[in-house]
């Protein structure tokens, strides 16, 4: 876990909050400086980042902003020490993971917080998953559409460029399908007459 936090006695109130969470045990890392935050962030090496809104001159949604464009996957909790619903507003259109405010947080509160951050980026990363599998398969999957010139003899296809290829050939370049051959009863008649001689004959051959 990662504090961009410039006080230190934030600091030490996240950090006891944190040791205070039963069941759970955070490695956390602290950092005070703005840009060094966005170097860290870009690296997408943490489970969750915990961020002051007021660092100096700028503010948490802006180091949001600046660590998303910068490559950041990482969710950021903002956290203030006062509310405030404009602020609370844009944090969340910026893209936060969630508000806090410091006086009002217990550590039940906050370890539900940082779960909930942790599961829905695991969420977003599945569902993104899913879409890139999904476009990857619709771009392996081949149609046969539109008009296609068949050879009224040999039943060779033209294909767009022009040359005639094979049927089973030119399906199996365009379909997602494997062509095996046999003889239907009406062409075993006419090549292999000799097999409907009786009635046994016709019974093997169909």
């Amino acid at each position: 876990m990662l504090l961009v936090e410039d006080d230190e006695d934030d600091y030490v109130i996240v950090r006891d909050m944190l040791e205070a969470v039963r069941g759970q045990r955070y490695a956390l890392e602290w950092v005070t400086e703005y840009d060094s935050a966005i170097g860290i962030l870009r690296e997408n090496r943490h489970d969750v980042c915990l961020c002051d809104n007021f660092l100096g001159a700028k503010q948490g949604t802006a180091l949001l902003a600046d660590a998303q464009a910068a490559g950041c996957r990482v969710p950021i909790i903002i956290l203030t020490g006062q509310g405030n619903r404009d602020l609370d507003l844009k944090a969340m259109y910026a893209g936060a993971a969630d508000y806090l405010v410091k006086g009002e947080v217990s550590p039940p509160l906050f370890e539900r917080a940082i779960r909930y951050a942790i599961e829905r980026k695991r969420a977003d990363e599945a569902r993104e998953k899913l879409i890139r599998d999904l476009r990857s398969a619709l771009s392996q999957i081949k149609t046969l559409s539109g008009l296609l010139p068949i050879c009224a003899m040999c039943k060779k296809v033209r294909d767009d460029k022009g040359y005639w290829n094979q049927i089973e050939a030119y399906i199996h370049e365009h379909a997602d399908v494997v062509i095996s051959h046999g003889i239907c009863p009406e062409c075993t008649r006419r090549l292999y007459p000799e097999f409907f001689t009786s009635g046994e004959g016709q019974q093997q051959s169909s």
